[in-house]
Protein backbone atom coordinates (compact mmCIF):
# COMPACT_ATOMS: atom_id res chain seq x y z
CA UNK A 1 0.00 0.00 0.00
CA UNK A 2 1.65 2.80 -1.14
CA UNK A 3 -1.08 6.62 -0.68
CA UNK A 4 -2.05 7.61 1.84
CA UNK A 5 -5.40 8.64 0.51
CA UNK A 6 -7.27 10.14 4.00
CA UNK A 7 -7.78 9.99 7.89
CA UNK A 8 -11.63 9.17 8.65
CA UNK A 9 -12.58 10.28 12.33
CA UNK A 10 -15.84 8.35 13.44
CA UNK A 11 -17.41 9.81 16.37
CA UNK A 12 -20.17 9.33 18.89
CA UNK A 13 -23.51 10.25 16.97
CA UNK A 14 -24.98 10.65 20.85
CA UNK A 15 -22.23 13.20 21.93
CA UNK A 16 -22.84 16.72 23.05
CA UNK A 17 -21.16 18.34 20.19
CA UNK A 18 -22.55 21.15 18.26
CA UNK A 19 -22.29 22.16 15.31
CA UNK A 20 -21.86 26.22 14.27
CA UNK A 21 -25.34 28.01 14.97
CA UNK A 22 -24.43 29.86 11.38
CA UNK A 23 -22.98 29.01 8.08
CA UNK A 24 -20.34 31.94 8.92
CA UNK A 25 -19.31 30.75 12.94
CA UNK A 26 -16.07 29.54 13.30
CA UNK A 27 -15.75 26.62 16.16
CA UNK A 28 -12.54 28.01 18.11
CA UNK A 29 -9.31 25.40 17.28
CA UNK A 30 -6.02 25.80 18.17
CA UNK A 31 -4.24 28.13 17.38
CA UNK A 32 -0.16 29.73 17.67
CA UNK A 33 1.41 32.78 17.17
CA UNK A 34 2.62 34.34 13.77
CA UNK A 35 6.11 33.22 13.27
CA UNK A 36 5.79 29.83 15.67
CA UNK A 37 7.35 27.13 13.99
CA UNK A 38 5.07 24.20 13.48
CA UNK A 39 6.86 20.33 13.55
CA UNK A 40 3.41 18.52 13.66
CA UNK A 41 0.30 18.78 12.39
CA UNK A 42 -2.70 20.46 14.63
CA UNK A 43 -5.74 18.54 15.29
CA UNK A 44 -8.03 19.85 17.77
CA UNK A 45 -11.11 17.30 17.75
CA UNK A 46 -14.51 18.36 19.87
CA UNK A 47 -16.12 15.52 19.77
CA UNK A 48 -15.67 12.18 21.47
CA UNK A 49 -13.67 9.47 19.16
CA UNK A 50 -15.10 6.29 18.90
CA UNK A 51 -11.94 5.39 16.47
CA UNK A 52 -9.91 6.64 13.50
CA UNK A 53 -9.34 5.02 10.32
CA UNK A 54 -6.29 5.38 8.26
CA UNK A 55 -6.85 4.77 4.80
CA UNK A 56 -5.03 3.33 1.75
CA UNK A 57 -4.92 2.71 -1.71
CA UNK A 58 -2.66 0.52 -4.30
CA UNK A 59 -0.99 2.60 -6.84
CA UNK A 60 -3.59 0.54 -9.56
CA UNK A 61 -6.53 1.86 -7.43
CA UNK A 62 -7.24 -1.89 -7.29
CA UNK A 63 -7.30 -2.59 -3.04
CA UNK A 64 -8.21 -0.39 -0.35
CA UNK A 65 -7.52 -0.27 3.52
CA UNK A 66 -8.83 1.48 6.54
CA UNK A 67 -7.09 0.36 9.59
CA UNK A 68 -8.08 1.59 13.11
CA UNK A 69 -7.01 0.34 15.97
CA UNK A 70 -8.59 -2.63 16.46
CA UNK A 71 -10.30 -3.23 13.22
CA UNK A 72 -8.93 -3.84 9.12
CA UNK A 73 -11.32 -3.39 6.22
CA UNK A 74 -9.88 -4.66 3.04
CA UNK A 75 -11.50 -3.43 -0.40
CA UNK A 76 -10.43 -5.33 -3.54
CA UNK A 77 -12.05 -4.72 -7.05
CA UNK A 78 -13.77 -7.24 -8.34
CA UNK A 79 -12.45 -6.65 -11.65
CA UNK A 80 -9.09 -7.84 -10.25
CA UNK A 81 -10.56 -11.01 -9.10
CA UNK A 82 -12.81 -12.31 -11.03
CA UNK A 83 -14.24 -12.01 -14.82
CA UNK A 84 -17.27 -9.74 -15.71
CA UNK A 85 -20.39 -11.52 -14.23
CA UNK A 86 -18.74 -14.26 -13.23
CA UNK A 87 -17.67 -15.82 -9.52
CA UNK A 88 -14.65 -17.96 -10.37
CA UNK A 89 -11.12 -16.75 -9.32
CA UNK A 90 -8.57 -15.28 -11.89
CA UNK A 91 -5.08 -16.90 -11.40
CA UNK A 92 -3.64 -13.50 -11.15
CA UNK A 93 -6.61 -13.10 -7.89
CA UNK A 94 -4.94 -16.08 -5.81
CA UNK A 95 -1.91 -14.79 -5.36
CA UNK A 96 -3.30 -11.62 -3.71
CA UNK A 97 -5.57 -14.00 -1.81
CA UNK A 98 -2.82 -15.89 -0.49
CA UNK A 99 -1.57 -12.23 0.56
CA UNK A 100 -4.47 -11.71 2.12
CA UNK A 101 -4.82 -15.42 3.91
CA UNK A 102 -1.53 -14.93 5.51
CA UNK A 103 -2.27 -11.50 7.20
CA UNK A 104 -5.62 -12.96 8.49
CA UNK A 105 -3.40 -15.48 9.97
CA UNK A 106 -1.46 -13.16 11.76
CA UNK A 107 -3.46 -10.49 12.56
CA UNK A 108 -7.12 -11.75 12.27
CA UNK A 109 -8.92 -12.68 15.60
CA UNK A 110 -12.80 -13.97 15.64
CA UNK A 111 -14.84 -13.57 12.62
CA UNK A 112 -13.65 -12.35 9.00
CA UNK A 113 -16.60 -10.95 7.74
CA UNK A 114 -16.50 -11.34 3.58
CA UNK A 115 -19.11 -9.21 1.60
CA UNK A 116 -19.91 -9.19 -2.46
CA UNK A 117 -21.13 -5.89 -3.97
CA UNK A 118 -21.98 -5.40 -7.40
CA UNK A 119 -22.48 -2.71 -10.22
CA UNK A 120 -26.01 -1.72 -11.24
CA UNK A 121 -25.81 -4.03 -14.59
CA UNK A 122 -28.56 -6.50 -15.03
CA UNK A 123 -31.13 -7.39 -12.69
CA UNK A 124 -31.87 -6.87 -9.19
CA UNK A 125 -31.77 -10.34 -7.90
CA UNK A 126 -29.07 -11.63 -10.72
CA UNK A 127 -26.70 -9.16 -8.76
CA UNK A 128 -27.58 -10.45 -5.31
CA UNK A 129 -26.87 -13.62 -6.55
CA UNK A 130 -23.62 -12.77 -8.02
CA UNK A 131 -22.66 -10.44 -5.07
CA UNK A 132 -23.07 -13.79 -2.95
CA UNK A 133 -21.50 -16.29 -4.91
CA UNK A 134 -18.16 -13.63 -5.20
CA UNK A 135 -18.10 -13.84 -1.53
CA UNK A 136 -18.79 -17.25 -1.14
CA UNK A 137 -15.57 -17.49 -3.39
CA UNK A 138 -12.93 -15.38 -1.76
CA UNK A 139 -14.19 -17.32 1.57
CA UNK A 140 -13.28 -20.88 -0.77
CA UNK A 141 -10.32 -19.24 -1.74
CA UNK A 142 -8.65 -18.18 2.10
CA UNK A 143 -10.32 -21.01 3.96
CA UNK A 144 -7.18 -23.64 2.86
CA UNK A 145 -4.25 -21.68 4.30
CA UNK A 146 -6.61 -20.74 7.31
CA UNK A 147 -7.92 -24.14 8.10
CA UNK A 148 -6.11 -24.62 11.61
CA UNK A 149 -6.93 -21.43 12.40
CA UNK A 150 -9.13 -19.92 15.29
CA UNK A 151 -10.99 -17.81 12.34
CA UNK A 152 -14.73 -18.05 11.37
CA UNK A 153 -16.58 -16.89 8.78
CA UNK A 154 -19.78 -14.46 8.01
CA UNK A 155 -20.60 -14.27 3.86
CA UNK A 156 -22.87 -11.89 2.42
CA UNK A 157 -24.03 -10.63 -0.95
CA UNK A 158 -25.15 -6.92 -1.09
CA UNK A 159 -25.77 -7.17 -5.14
CA UNK A 160 -25.93 -3.39 -5.80
CA UNK A 161 -27.40 -2.17 -2.78
CA UNK A 162 -24.43 -0.03 -1.31
CA UNK A 163 -22.61 1.37 -4.06
CA UNK A 164 -19.83 3.63 -3.03
CA UNK A 165 -19.58 5.83 -6.21
CA UNK A 166 -22.60 6.99 -8.53
CA UNK A 167 -22.95 3.95 -11.51
CA UNK A 168 -24.76 6.57 -13.56
CA UNK A 169 -24.23 10.73 -13.92
CA UNK A 170 -26.49 13.03 -15.26
CA UNK A 171 -28.20 9.77 -16.63
CA UNK A 172 -25.17 9.04 -18.50
CA UNK A 173 -23.28 5.62 -17.56
CA UNK A 174 -20.46 5.97 -15.81
CA UNK A 175 -17.61 3.11 -15.82
CA UNK A 176 -15.33 4.40 -12.99
CA UNK A 177 -18.35 4.72 -10.56
CA UNK A 178 -19.41 1.08 -11.88
CA UNK A 179 -16.38 -0.14 -11.54
CA UNK A 180 -15.79 1.35 -7.92
CA UNK A 181 -18.98 -0.60 -6.97
CA UNK A 182 -17.68 -4.01 -8.26
CA UNK A 183 -15.91 -5.25 -4.86
CA UNK A 184 -15.24 -7.78 -2.43
CA UNK A 185 -14.73 -6.56 1.29
CA UNK A 186 -12.55 -8.58 3.82
CA UNK A 187 -13.10 -6.95 7.59
CA UNK A 188 -11.50 -8.26 10.84
CA UNK A 189 -10.97 -7.70 14.18
CA UNK A 190 -6.92 -7.77 15.06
Amino acid sequence: MAIVLALLLVSDPAAAWSAPTSPDAVLPGPSREIGDPVSSPILDIQAPIEDVFLRTEDLDGTTREAESGGRIELTLAADVLFAFGKADISPAARTRLAEIATRLREQATGTVQIFGHTDSVGGDGANLALSRRRAEAVRDALAPALVDSQLTYAVAGFGETRPVAANTVAGKDNPRGRASNRRVEIRFDK
